[in-house]
């Protein structure tokens, strides 16, 4: 009998966070992380250690098959999907795959969520091909994370809802809210599990920072970081009004994108023109998610 993913490698312990559990990073995310960061990456071997998660292996193939990725052929390999896909998008595409298995459950099961967790995977990822501000892996991993500490709370504090619902119709205070409530906010959580599960320091600085909006005129905030931010603001606002498009209810009052859209455009060093046709083409990349 083959080994389970989860032996491939001794998985890392449960840590916690201001007393809240942080789940572990998973035995085979750590593997493909260990393998994919070589020099040079042996594709075979990426391929066993998925193909022992018949569940994983078929998730990837179908992903790499549709029309988000465009393809010239018919991926039937997991090989194939590396050569086609390209190491960078296959990462992060793994990772994306990986996380909603082991969070997207349980407690910490949150549709709306993990809709707009993958709409902002999405996004950032088309920014960074659009303007190459940033590498796509780091956008992606930076998108998926994001705002992964809203889950991890909800999972903790029975009346996290209530607090959420509060912060989601405040301000700019909306850390600030949580902290006074629960004493700990969802980007100090959400950049401690991103860290604890390997993911690129600027994703884990700029998870953390995504609601200081003072960080973009912070010249001791590295670059990339500070582009994160400000494209996150735009991928933020292109994802309400998609939502607010295609009917469904907001539960925001308030933009971040209108109180810094000025310092987000020059952070990115683009123009308020390409800013609106960027936000035109991410409604339009929304339309096509990719497949569960």
């Amino acid at each position: 009998m083959q080994p389970t993913p989860e032996s491939t490698v001794e998985a890392d312990a449960t840590l916690t966070f201001k007393g809240i559990n942080i789940p572990p990073r998973p035995a085979l995310l750590m593997a493909l992380q260990r393998e994919m960061r070589k020099d040079d990456p042996d594709f075979r071997k990426i391929g066993q250690l998925l193909r022992r998660d018949a569940g994983m292996a078929g998730s990837l193939l179908k992903s790499a098959n549709s029309a988000f990725y465009g393809t010239q052929r018919h991926v039937e390999t997991i090989e194939d999907a590396i050569t086609l896909v390209g190491m960078e998008q296959f990462s992060a595409l793994m990772t994306g795959l990986i996380t909603r298995k082991v969070l997207a459950s349980g407690a910490m099961m949150m549709a709306r969520f993990w809709d707009v967790s993958e709409k902002r995977s999405i996004g950032m990822g088309h920014i960074a091909r659009q303007t190459r501000l940033f590498g796509s892996e780091l956008a992606f991993s930076f998108g998926l994370f994001c705002d992964i500490g809203i889950p991890l709370l909800k999972a903790h504090y029975p009346a996290y809802l209530q607090t959420l619902q509060l912060a989601n119709h405040g301000s700019e205070r909306f850390t600030q809210i949580e902290d006074e409530h629960h004493g700990v906010n969802h980007t100090a959580a959400g950049a401690f599990l991103a860290e604890t599960w390997g993911i690129a320091d600027h994703a884990v600085q700029a998870i953390a920072l995504h609601h200081t909006l003072s960080a973009l005129h912070d010249g001791h905030v590295p670059q990339t970081v500070r582009r994160l931010i400000a494209a996150n603001l735009l991928v933020d606002r292109a994802i309400q009004e998609f939502r607010s498009e295609a009917g469904y209810s907001s539960d925001h009052d308030y933009s971040e994108w209108n109180v810094a859209c000025a310092p987000a455009i020059v952070t990115m060093g683009i123009t308020p023109l390409q800013a609106e046709n960027l936000c035109a083409e991410l409604k339009q990349r929304f339309a096509n998610p990719l497949p569960n």
